[in-house]
This record gives structure tokens, sequence and C-alpha cells, in this order.
């Protein structure tokens, strides 16, 4: 039995390396870092897998990729909730959304509000550019990418300003969900 066991763990042991994937950190020149498990250039762009999709960074916004001794998982996409679920979702109002992350700071709240108007412009503007691509309009097209630009600048803007009061540092409810009204 014991030599059974020795002999388990020896292929266990010998068979890990094998299975581990591998990941990489993407240092960013903004501070943020992305962990993936593989990546390529491609032309003036870093490119790599993430939630089911390619994604690319221009190459001048990635300050380092180093190999990392983290542990990628590769999650299996969740099957929807239940019609029940999604409507209670829903249901829930913006001061119970700030009961579980609550914003000390009453320039915190304003600056919420600021990323949720830019956040619903985006919103409205991508939607006016998906409507202009389906009709093949291309002077529209344009005239929504310009705006859809234009918001995103806002909106790295105000982080900058919520860096700027914060210290330096991104405050973690930034990354959160908004809450819906």
């Amino acid at each position: 039995m014991k030599k059974l066991t020795r002999i388990i763990l020896l292929i266990v042991f010998l068979a890990y390396p094998s299975i581990c994937i591998p990941s990489h950190v993407i240092k960013l020149t903004n501070g943020n870092q992305l962990i993936i498990y593989e990546y390529w250039e491609d032309g003036s762009h870093i490119r790599f897998y993430s939630y089911g999709g390619v994604v690319g960074l221009q190459k001048g916004l990635v300050r380092e990729i180093k190999e990392a001794n983290l542990l990628y998982v590769i999650e299996e996409p969740k099957p929807p909730n239940k019609w029940n679920d999604q409507v209670e979702i829903k249901d829930k109002s913006a001061s119970e959304h700030e009961k579980k992350t609550p914003l000390p700071d009453p320039e915190d709240k304003a600056f919420l509000e600021e990323k949720r108007l830019v956040m619903m412009r985006i919103s409205a503007v991508s939607a006016a550019f998906r409507e202009a691509k389906a009709k093949n309009n291309r002077k529209q097209m344009e005239e929504e990418r310009k705006k859809l630009l234009a918001s995103q600048e806002e909106l790295s803007k105000l982080l900058k300003k919520v860096r700027t009061h914060r210290g330096g540092q991104v405050p973690t409810w930034w990354d959160e969900p908004l809450p819906a009204d």
C-alpha cells in the first residue's frame, strides 16, 4: 500500500508542472496590472484573450510584461440567473448599493455621480454607433465615434481627478458596477 501511494504521489508530482498554466503580468503605464495566460505582439498592439474574446492594447500603454508565478484560473461561463433573480437585482436601489459600499467623502459621491453620467453618455453613444453601423451610415458612424472618444476622454480625466483627490490611489468604489436607477 505504501509503495502504491508513493508511486501515485510521484506521478502527481511529475505531472503537476505540465497541467499548470503559466501566467503573465502586463503592467500598464497608468499603474494598473492585468494577469493573463497568453499574449502575442501584433504590429503596434499587444493582444491577449479575455472574457471569451481577444483584447488589444497599444504598446505605448504597456510598461512591461513579466512572467509570473501566479495561478491563472480559466473560469467557465456561469449559467444565467433565473428571471426572478434578475428582477431582484434590478430592484435594488442606489441607497442599498451605498450601504454595501459606503462613500464617506461627499466629494466621492459627486465623483460617482459624474462617472454615472459619463457612463450613461458612453452607453447612449455606443447604441447610436451600433444603429448607424447597422444602417451602414458611415458619416453618422464617424460622428458617433468622435462623441465616444470624447466621452472616454472625459472619463479618463475624471479618473485623474479622483486619483489626485485620493493621493494618487484609485478607490475601490471606482471599479464597482454602478447602481441601477
